[in-house]
């Protein structure tokens, strides 16, 4: 059984892959375990000294996160049942899981915004879409029990007029346009192409090819815009470049592929084609360490931020582009 730290290990500094001499790929920046980690504004300072500190917000176990172009890191955290939401610029923090009338988050595990500002959370046990409008106040469900059974990973296609929900026991990808209308569905239970076994969460790039993590199937499928089977990767047999249990799935502004495994502990970098080209992370909670990595979410500066589930933390770590050698 592995057990989270209770305290942050000593940081390390200039961590990166693949190791010296080869040009570095991936360098690890830092860990956030809670509020106390972020930096505060000036403003919050003085509000500190004359108010008093809040009491610190700590990670319990985050799965699926997304950061945000206004600085903020969303978080669905499976053990307090909502989202947690770190502002890395001015250091406050949130935390929503209220839905008025309705009740509260009951198994939140995926999270996403859309260019308004409004928040989508998958919910495992509502068996639903759940949307927060940009001030975090509950607005209304997409999906029910009768095309959902258990939601998790959340997309939307290049100009949001589509998104793509990952029902992973119903061994398919449903698609609903944005104010909740079915719109189609992708694949089902099977073994062929485009079938699933299982499937996590998925993923689009610049040209809305719809990668899909297929985590008993132990690979990645894509498709077009349609719905349509375009190749597989991540065959199933034994070797370090095979996927053991993948979770979630980040594109770098190279188009390059970083697959979470949760079973090998570590993060898989593959071409747009799925040419495996990197790994980087094995077991523990050092730095650059992992104990069931799970949603990992690449911003437009190459930031890479990773949920590490058990560990209690988000690592962050940093692309360097072929532009940038």
């Amino acid at each position: 059984m592995v057990v989270g730290c209770s305290h942050p290990p000593k940081e390390s500094v200039n961590i990166s892959w693949p190791p010296a001499p080869q040009p570095p790929r991936v360098k690890y920046v830092k860990s956030i375990y809670g509020s106390e980690n972020l930096s505060r504004s000036f403003l919050g300072k003085i509000r500190d000294f004359f108010i008093g500190k809040k009491k610190p917000t700590s990670i319990g176990k985050p799965y699926g996160l997304t950061f945000h172009a206004d600085s903020k890191l969303y978080m669905a955290d499976t053990s307090k049942k909502g989202v947690l939401i770190f502002d890395l610029k001015s250091g406050k923090t949130k935390f929503i899981n209220s839905l008025g009338k309705f009740g509260y988050l009951l198994e939140p595990v995926y999270v996403i915004l859309d260019n308004k500002g409004n928040v989508y959370v998958s919910d495992t046990e509502l068996k639903k879409v759940v949307v927060f409008d940009k001030n975090y106040k509950f607005s209304h469900f997409i999906g029910d029990e009768a095309t959902l059974e258990a939601p998790v990973g959340l997309a939307f296609n290049s100009d949001e007029s589509q998104l793509f929900v990952v029902d992973t026991r119903g061994h398919r990808v449903v698609v609903y346009n944005k104010d909740g209308t079915y719109l189609k569905t992708i694949g089902k239970r099977g073994d062929e192409k485009g079938e699933f076994h299982y499937p996590m969460t998925v993923q689009m790039n610049k040209n809305d090819t719809v990668y899909v993590v297929d985590a008993f199937h132990f690979a990645v499928q894509a498709f077009d815009i349609d719905g349509n089977f375009l190749f597989s990767f991540g065959p199933k047999k034994v070797g370090m470049g095979a996927m053991a249990r993948p979770r979630d799935i980040g594109i770098d502004s190279d188009g390059n592929i970083y697959i979470t495994d949760a079973m090998r502990n570590n993060i898989q970098i593959y071409s747009s084609k799925g040419e495996l080209l990197l790994r980087f992370g094995e077991v523990g909670n050092a730095p650059g360490q992992f104990q069931l990595p799970a949603g990992i979410s690449i911003d437009k500066n190459d930031f890479i931020y990773i949920a590490d589930s058990v560990n209690k933390r988000i690592q962050v770590f940093k692309y360097v582009a072929s532009t940038e050698q």
